[in-house]
């Protein structure tokens, strides 16, 4: 499999103008799931940004190259920590669990912020280059020397997954499945380049929330048409 900015800009193309209509379906059928319905739209616009980094690599441009990093590292080490919570929080309907699903949400927000914050202050903690037609993140981090960045790797994978397989919600259930497939796929084959890989992986996954979303909007139409129908008679 070879990774490149027209793969990137693809994917784009695809996931933006899906997350726009999953986001608009949702307001329709079951806000709740606002958030949920968001993530191809999110997804998308990443993908732009990692697109922007292979050209901007390519063509030997550090400071774009740079910043664009931070851009794509803080939906990967910020948002997505937060948000990916936060959808599985806003659905569930059990008191305790709803709870729990949104303290993993603050939680893994304040801990992506205390490992993204400091890449904004010291430029040499963060070195994107291209290996084996992936792009490898090279990180240092504050904890560096009293944790492990391999442990942080697996506390990054559990706040991710665990909203996903914990929630009462099914849907999100089979997207934490699938995640988790593809995690446990990029770890054993991209290891080095893991942070990019699993989110390109991701995005593409989130396309099943079109297919969540878009089954939701044809009851709801088909409900409303019977509803019609019974009134007009």
């Amino acid at each position: 499999m070879c990774f490149s900015a027209t793969a990137s800009f693809v994917a784009a193309s695809v996931l933006v103008p899906t997350g726009i209509y999953c986001l608009r379906s949702s307001n329709q059928v079951d806000r709740r799931y606002r958030a949920f319905a968001m993530l191809p739209l999110i997804f998308g616009l990443q993908q732009v940004l990692e697109g922007g980094l292979w050209l901007a690599l390519a063509q030997g441009d550090a400071s774009a190259a740079h910043n664009l990093a931070l851009a794509f590292l803080l939906f990967s080490h910020v948002f997505w920590m937060g948000w990916i919570g936060y959808s599985a929080y806003l659905v569930e309907e059990t008191p305790r669990l709803r709870l729990l699903l949104l303290s993993i949400s603050v939680f893994g927000a304040l801990f992506g912020a205390v490992m993204y914050v400091p890449l904004l202050f010291n430029e040499a903690w963060l070195v994107a280059t291209i290996v084996q037609h992936s792009v490898h993140y090279q990180l240092s981090f504050v904890t560096d020397g009293y944790v492990s960045q391999r442990l942080l790797s697996l506390l990054y994978i559990g706040v991710i997954l665990t909203p996903l397989l914990l929630s009462s919600d099914r849907y999100h259930n089979w997207l934490g499945g699938l995640a988790l497939v593809s995690g446990i796929v990029t770890w054993a084959l991209y290891d080095w380049a893991f942070v990019s890989v699993w989110c390109y992986f991701a995005a593409i996954l989130s396309l099943y929330v079109f297919y969540v979303i878009a089954r939701a909007a044809q009851k709801h139409y088909q409900v409303r048409l019977r509803e019609k129908g019974a009134s007009d008679n």
